[in-house]
Formats: structure tokens, C-alpha cells, sequence
């Protein structure tokens, strides 16, 4: 890990960075395409209405559940809908893919030297399927699901939680994660340095954009922002 001595008053430097999964560093296309094409396909077979009415009637119930533990688990969903989320994932495993630059960023960071996390919302069957087809393990010192601790990182008991179990403290640590709420989250939690992403799914252009939070166009321009960031604090 890198260590910086500090001053009072000085910028804190960043020593461990932690990364969501789904939207940051994995495409968030095969997410979409679960949730949004196949589940609502089949539920329509199943309820015997048409696509349109299952999308209409889903829409309202994952509203209902977004930003819950519940929202994430696959268990949940079967119990809920009758259709195995966790099944319907494995059988198209083979779109689960990267976002550009995933691993030059990774591999870049560990040359570095500093201590990478992977915390993530998904359920731990689903982060193992994930973790299974994508070689993301090695680059990471902890990997952490929101069902371990309980609590979804949309909610500030997931990060005193997770600091409890694995002891880190907020001004050294920097998040990049898409989901808007999760940021805001962390930031009530006093993790200052937060990054988000501009296109989590590579076929979609996200509408709108939150003024508080810087994006990243590439996932390797988080390299540039952190030499930045050095800079700052050495000066």
C-alpha cells in the first residue's frame, strides 16, 4: 500500500479505492437485458398479458424495491415472480462482459501499489456467477456483497458495517460507483473522494448527469484524477 505522511489542514491522500461491479467495472448492458428484456418475457408467458403490460407492471414493482437488500437478490425475485433470476443469469453468462479499460485500470492501480476493494449490491450467488466469468478476483484485497453485511450501500449502515468488519478510514478511501444514491450514501459517511461513471451500459446514454459528482468518460481516466490529486496534496 502507498503511505503518505500529513499534515493538519492538507489534503488526505487516497490509499484505498473501492470499486462497485455492475455499471463501473462490468457492462451494465447484461444487467439491463436481464432485468428489462428476459424477466419481463417471461413473466408475460407466465401471467399470459402482453410484454408491454409486464414491463408496465414490473416498472412499478421495482420501484418499489429500488435501493432495498430485496432489490438485489435473486432468492427475493423467485419468491416475488416465480422466474429464477439467479438461472436466467447463468444461462446468459456469456453477455456478462467488462467495460473498456477495466483491466488496464486494475492492473495499473496494483502496479501502484494501492489496496483495491470490490463492494458491490449483488447477492453473493450472483457476485459468484459474476466472479466466475470474469477474472476480476486477483485484483482485489477484499470483495464484499451488501448481503454479507446486511444492509444495501444505499443505506449508511452498509459502510459502518463494512468499516467494523474491515477496519478503514474515510478520508483515505475513494468510491466509484454509478449509482447516484449509493454515492450520496458514502458521502453522508464521510468517504470524500467519489467518482462516477459517465455510460455504465455501453448501449444507453445516461440522460442526466449529478452536479456533484465528478464522471469518468474511460475508466483509466481515474488514473490521471488521482496524479492529480497526489499533486494537490504534496503542494
Amino acid at each position: 500500500m502507498i503511505n503518505f505522511s500529513h499534515s493538519v489542514g492538507t489534503p488526505q491522500p487516497i490509499q484505498t479505492l473501492f470499486f462497485d461491479m455492475d455499471g463501473t467495472l462490468l457492462d451494465l448492458a447484461f444487467d439491463n437485458f436481464i432485468w428489462l428484456e428476459c424477466v419481463p418475457k417471461l413473466w408475460a408467458q407466465q401471467q399470459q398479458c402482453s410484454i408491454i403490460k409486464a414491463k408496465e407492471i414490473l416498472y412499478q414493482f421495482y420501484l418499489k424495491h429500488q435501493g432495498q437488500l430485496n432489490w438485489y437478490s435473486s432468492k427475493f425475485w423467485q419468491q416475488q415472480l416465480g422466474i429464477d433470476v439467479l438461472a436466467l443469469q447463468q444461462n446468459y453468462r456469456q453477455r456478462i462482459q467488462p467495460r473498456a479499460e477495466c483491466f488496464e485500470l486494475l492492473s495499473s492501480l496494483q502496479e501502484k501499489g494501492f489496496d483495491c476493494w470490490l463492494v458491490t449490491n449483488a447477492d453473493e450467488a450472483t457476485l459468484q456467477l459474476k466472479l466466475e466469468t470474469i477474472t476480476l478476483r486477483p485484483y482485489f484485497s477484499h470483495i464484499i456483497s451488501s448481503e454479507s453485511l446486511g444492509f444495501p450501500k444505499e443505506q449508511i449502515q452498509f459502510w459502518q458495517q463494512l468499516q467494523q468488519m474491515h477496519l478503514f478510514e474515510q478520508q483515505y478511501v475513494a468510491l466509484i460507483d454509478d449509482n447516484y444514491a449509493v454515492l450520496e450514501s458514502a458521502q453522508k459517511f464521510g468517504i470524500k473522494h467519489l467518482w462516477s461513471i459517465s455510460q455504465p451500459d455501453s448501449t444507453t446514454i445516461r440522460s442526466q448527469y449529478h452536479a456533484d459528482f465528478t464522471h469518468l468518460q474511460q475508466l483509466t481516466d481515474l488514473l490521471d484524477q488521482i496524479i492529480i490529486h497526489h499533486e494537490d496534496y504534496v503542494h
